[in-house]
C-alpha cells in the first residue's frame, strides 16, 4: 500500500511541476518585421482622387502631375507628400517613379476628379450609370481613362462609349489582377461623385450678379448634391462587394472626405456662408463611409479635422470659380502639405492598430494550439502511466 501512495505521490509531483511550466514557453515568437504582411503580392493599392493624387503636397507637386504631360502618362509614380507615398515610406514599400517598374510594392490608380463610376468602369462592373455626363464628357478625364486602359486594362473593362467591353489587357497589370493581389488597398472616392459634380453643374453655373435667380440656384445646388449623393449611395457599396470577394484578405482603409471650402461666403456682396452648406452632405459621405467600413470589415480613417489652406475661410466662392490658373485653384481646395501628412499619420495609425490585432491573435491562436498539443501529449503519458499503475497493482 505504501508503494501505491509513493507512486501516486510521484505522479502528483510530476502534474505540478509541469503544471508550473512557464506561459512564455508557449508563446509565439514576436516577428522582425511587422509590416512584412503588406508587401505581399503587389502590396499597396491606393485608389481615389486628387487628395489621393496628392495636388499641393509639396513643393515639386505640381512638376510632379503636369510637366510634361507626366501626370497623363503615368511617368511618375508618386506624388512627394502625398499620403500614399508618405504612407508607403513608412510601411517600407518600394515606389519607383516609372509606372512600368514592376517591382513595385506601391500602385496609386489615381487622378483629380476619379469618380467611384470610372473605377467600376475600369473594372468592368456595371452599375447601369456609365457617367457619360461628366467623366467621359471631360477631355482631360478621358485621356486618363485611355491612359489606365493601356496600363491597367482588362478584358471586363467598359469602352469609352460606356457600351461595349475594351478587350485588351493591361501592359502592367490589370486593375484587377492589381485589386486581386493587393496586401493594402485604400478608398478615398465619393468626393468628384458628390461634391464635384454639385460644383460642375450647378455652381459653376450660378450667375453671382443676377442676386434674383441666386436663392433659385443655391435649391439646384442642394438638389443635385442630394442626388449626386444618391447615386454615390448604390455605386460604393458595388465596389467594396467586388474588393472583398476578390481580395477577402486584404487590409482596406476607407478614408474620408473635408471641406475645404466650409467657411466661404457666396461673393464679396452676399455674405451667405454657401460653403457651411455642405457640411451637411459632407457629413452624409462620412457617416456612409464609416457605415460601409463597419459592414465590410474595412478600416475607416476621419480626414475632416485636417489642415486645409487658411486662405481659403476668407474667400468667396465667386472668387474661388474665377481662379483659373489649376495650381493655384489645387492649393485652395485641397489639404495643405501638412494636412497631407496628418491624413498618412492617421491611415498608418489606423493600419498598424490593425496590425497589432492581428498578431495578438495570432499570438492567442498559436499559444492555444501549442498547449493543446502539450496538455494531449500529457494526457496520453498519464493514461500510459496508470495503465501501468494499475496492472501493478492488480
Amino acid at each position: 500500500m505504501k508503494r501505491s501512495f509513493k507512486i501516486l505521490a510521484l505522479l502528483l509531483s510530476v502534474l505540478m511541476t509541469v503544471m508550473l511550466l512557464p506561459v512564455s514557453s508557449f508563446a509565439a515568437e514576436t516577428p522582425e518585421d511587422p509590416y512584412a504582411a503588406l508587401r505581399e503580392g503587389v502590396g499597396y493599392v491606393a485608389i481615389g482622387d486628387s487628395f489621393t493624387r496628392g495636388y499641393g503636397a509639396g513643393g515639386n507637386w505640381q512638376e510632379q502631375i503636369y510637366l510634361n504631360d507626366s501626370y497623363g502618362n503615368f511617368n511618375c509614380r508618386n506624388v512627394d507628400g502625398s499620403y500614399p507615398n508618405l504612407v508607403a515610406e513608412k510601411f517600407g514599400l518600394n515606389a519607383p517613379d516609372d509606372i512600368r517598374d514592376t517591382s513595385a510594392t506601391m500602385w496609386p490608380l489615381a487622378h483629380d476628379a476619379v469618380s467611384t463610376a470610372y473605377v467600376l468602369d475600369l473594372l468592368g462592373i456595371d452599375d447601369g450609370y456609365r457617367d457619360e455626363e461628366f467623366t467621359y464628357a471631360q477631355g482631360y478625364m478621358m485621356e486618363r481613362y485611355e491612359t489606365d486602359l493601356r496600363y491597367f486594362g482588362d478584358p471586363a473593362s467598359f469602352s469609352l462609349d460606356g457600351k461595349s467591353t475594351y478587350g485588351q489587357t493591361g501592359e502592367i497589370m490589370s486593375v484587377r489582377e492589381m485589386i486581386k493581389n493587393a496586401s493594402l488597398i485604400s478608398i478615398g472616392l465619393g468626393q468628384t461623385d458628390v461634391i464635384y459634380k454639385a460644383q460642375i453643374f450647378g455652381l459653376n453655373t450660378l450667375d453671382l450678379s443676377d442676386t434674383a435667380s441666386l436663392p433659385a440656384g443655391i435649391a439646384n445646388i442642394i438638389s443635385l448634391l442630394d442626388r449626386y449623393f444618391d447615386y454615390w449611395q448604390r455605386a460604393y457599396p458595388l465596389l467594396l462587394d467586388y474588393i472583398r470577394k476578390a481580395n477577402p484578405d486584404a487590409k482596406v482603409v476607407l478614408v474620408g472626405t473635408l471641406n475645404p471650402i466650409k467657411d466661404a461666403t457666396l461673393n464679396d456682396d452676399v455674405a451667405i456662408r454657401i460653403g457651411s452648406l455642405i457640411n451637411g452632405i459632407m457629413d452624409k459621405v462620412n457617416a456612409y463611409t464609416r457605415q460601409c467600413a463597419l459592414e465590410y470589415g474595412c478600416l475607416y480613417v476621419d480626414i475632416s479635422d485636417v489642415e486645409t489652406p487658411a486662405a481659403a475661410t476668407t474667400m468667396s466662392i465667386g472668387h474661388i470659380l474665377s481662379i483659373s490658373d489649376p495650381i493655384e485653384y489645387a492649393l485652395i481646395a485641397h489639404p495643405t502639405p501638412n494636412g497631407y501628412a496628418q491624413i498618412a499619420e492617421k491611415v498608418v495609425a489606423a493600419v498598424e492598430k490593425d496590425l497589432a490585432k492581428d498578431a495578438a491573435r495570432q499570438k492567442s491562436d498559436d499559444f492555444i494550439a501549442k498547449f493543446v498539443a502539450w496538455f494531449r501529449e500529457l494526457m496520453a503519458k498519464i493514461s500510459a502511466f496508470l495503465d501501468k499503475l494499475s496492472a501493478k497493482l492488480s
